[in-house]
């Protein structure tokens, strides 16, 4: 990636937040900020696209996790903390990787490689011609699946969870469908439904209120009929 990765650093540990900015410094491309508690990293995330945070778990007036559950859409994350029993619920909050304090550089390491790898994979360069065909990574019962975006039908929100459908298969994953909705290119899908997100082009048919996708009907919103027919059939939706 050749812009640069805008770090934030939450910790209420003015040490621990010493050793992942020197550990920062020392890779290129790298823009750091730093705060010791929840509501100093909100301003900061208003004011800033944060790429990465680094995030304790025990912390005054909020919990790292607490904070976690506020954003709708967080960044990448990396836990770091001086207890092993939070690793289970972090991953569950789809943290790329647990960091155990004291902190060594080579496990460090071995943390942002991962970090680097979803966001070439979920943020692609805007000029990059093989963007529309590039891979996500779905966090699936602990662990990232590589899913080729190019072949996703549709999306399903199971409430607090999404289903991922691909030819001959699906994932299950803890997240919104708003949010996965926001990863996928914007001129290849379309949220056509409170509970469904579908691929423009794997459209087979339309019937009355629904779409066909691989022998699916998938229903659209009453109010986002026109435009899904319109932008499906295009001139040809005269019907």
């Amino acid at each position: 990636m050749t812009k640069n990765i805008k770090c934030l650093i939450l910790d209420d540990e003015p040490l621990a937040i010493d050793v992942i900015e020197n550990y920062l410094k020392r890779l290129p491309n790298i823009e750091s900020f730093k705060c010791n508690n929840a509501i100093d990293a909100f301003q900061i995330l208003q004011q800033e696209k944060i790429d990465l945070i680094f995030l304790d778990i025990e912390m005054p007036l909020m919990s790292g996790l607490d904070f976690l559950k506020t954003m709708k859409a967080p960044p990448a994350v990396v836990i770091t903390t001086a207890y092993r029993d939070y690793a289970v619920e972090g991953y569950e909050y789809d943290a790329l990787d647990y960091l155990v304090k004291p902190i060594s550089f080579p496990r460090f390491m071995k943390a942002f490689e991962k970090v680097l790898k979803f966001l070439q994979t979920n943020h692609p360069p805007a000029d990059d011609p093989e963007s529309e065909n590039s891979n996500l990574f779905l966090k699936v019962s602990g662990k990232l699946v590589k899913i080729s975006i190019a072949e996703i039908l549709y999306v399903e929100s199971l409430k607090d969870y999404i289903k991922v459908v691909t030819s001959g298969n699906f994932w299950i994953s803890y997240q919104t469908l708003t949010s996965m909705t926001e990863k996928l290119p914007e001129d290849k899908f379309m949220r056509i439904h409170r509970s469904f997100t579908i691929a423009i082009d794997k459209v087979t048919a339309v019937e009355g209120g629904n779409v066909e996708i691989a022998g699916k009907l998938i229903p659209i919103s009453r109010d986002l009929r026109q435009d899904v027919v319109k932008r499906i059939c295009g001139d040809s939706s005269s019907s």
